[in-house]
């Protein structure tokens, strides 16, 4: 029997709740989402407890979840950023509070020898009421998916997810040893004709997590029934589809999930798929460069508008924060257009959207359109001209800024 019956933690996204992050060792370049919108743990160990909750949806739905709980930043979904540089001693006190055995891996890292992916950490089942202790060091830079692997996939889809983030300690780009084409790349910010501007930063750094929910099996887990990973495969039907645990017009417009900054201050996404469903994702206004997948840094650079997101996929993308380029030289700045304003609200052109191209992920709760996943990055001034657009916004618009 599920313990909600006389205790319910309501997880409501859409009340303005953010990612909560872990910084283990040093803070330097802690990214900008949670310096502006979420109190975050500074420390060299961290506490993870499995747990449940209720995660309100975006319309108001309101569903049960097994979710990781982390003392300082209480229940999140999905789970706590773990922020860490490469080769620090990572300590995580795993906490199993709910009615069934719980497991926890973290996928993938790079053999340099094999050139297979093996798990970063890979635990056995905790028992309900038990604890664990493992003590590892951070892997190579990228990006990583924390989770719970039993009964695959039903313990990761029911929320018991999370994303790491690795830097270097030294150099410009967010690898070691980064490929040549890469490092050309973070080398010519700032100090070339199409990237002019600033060096890439850290603090430039957002997450996209990508998840789907089928209440259907939720609700399964909360009666305290068995689920056949199989039968869940075979009739899994996404119901809701989030970014960072959010929808729609609240994820467009969080800061946590929304880039922002001026023309001349790249931004770093690292994208992850913990769900159940293959996404599209695409992005207005500038293309992109894909830097980073599964592990695997990209020798050859590419520069798209689109890519395949597939479940536990991990890309690494780099918006360039350009001018977009179908604004003429005789058209910018966009004074004019910035001025406008209706209903208070800025009808500002510079905010654009990044939206899924697989369609189904657009919608909520079987057709709320457009209620799924998609939000909006905005340039919010010129830095190479000295020009910040918030003077000439609306005090709505620069609130979300």
């Amino acid at each position: 029997m599920s313990r909600l019956l006389f205790f319910r933690w309501l997880i409501c996204p859409y009340l303005f709740e953010g990612l909560g992050g872990i910084i283990v060792g040093s803070t330097t370049g802690v990214p900008l989402f949670l310096q502006k919108t979420e109190a975050y743990a500074a420390t060299r160990s961290i506490e993870l407890i499995f747990s449940e909750a209720i995660v309100e949806m975006i319309d108001f739905e309101e569903v049960y979840h097994w979710v990781f709980r982390e003392p300082t930043i209480g229940h999140k979904f999905p789970g706590p950023v773990i922020f860490a540089e490469s080769g620090d001693l990572i300590t995580i006190k795993l906490v199993n509070e709910l009615d069934e055995p719980h497991a926890f891996t973290i996928e993938a890292k790079l053999n340099p020898f094999t050139g297979r992916l093996t798990k970063v950490v890979n635990i056995p089942p905790i028992m309900p009421g038990s604890s664990r202790t493992i003590r590892f060091f951070a892997p190579a830079p990228g990006t990583y998916i924390y989770y719970d692997p039993l009964n695959e996939p039903v313990n990761r889809l029911l929320g018991l997810h999370g994303t790491m983030v690795v830097f270097p300690k030294i150099g410009n780009t967010p690898y070691s040893l980064p490929p040549a084409n890469i490092q050309r790349l973070f080398n010519d910010f700032g100090r070339t004709a199409h990237f002019p501007g600033n060096r890439w930063n850290r603090q430039r750094t957002w997450i996209w997590h990508f998840h789907t929910i089928d209440p259907t099996w939720n609700r399964e887990a909360e009666l305290g029934r068995s689920i056949n990973p199989q039968d869940l495969i075979n009739n899994y039907v996404p119901r809701y589809f989030t970014i960072n645990g959010k929808s729609g017009f609240f994820a467009a417009h969080d800061p946590d999930t929304s880039p922002f900054g001026k023309i001349g201050e790249p931004a770093l996404i690292k994208t992850v798929n913990t769900g159940n469903f293959i996404f599209s994702p695409h992005v207005h206004g500038n293309h992109f460069y894909v830097l980073y997948e599964n592990s695997i840094k990209q020798k050859n650079v590419v520069f798209l508008d689109t890519y395949t997101l597939k479940p536990m996929d991990r890309k690494d993308i780099l918006i360039p924060f350009i001018r977009p380029p179908d604004i003429p030289d005789g058209a910018w700045p966009p004074i004019e257009e910035l001025t406008q304003v209706l209903g208070g609200v800025s009808q500002s052109p510079l905010q654009y959207p990044m939206h899924c191209h697989n369609e189904p992920s657009q919608t909520s709760a079987g057709g709320n359109y457009p209620s799924g996943v998609a939000l909006h990055w905005k340039i919010t001034g010129d830095l190479t001209m000295g020009l910040d657009f918030s003077s000439h916004l609306s005090s709505s618009f620069k609130k979300n800024n």
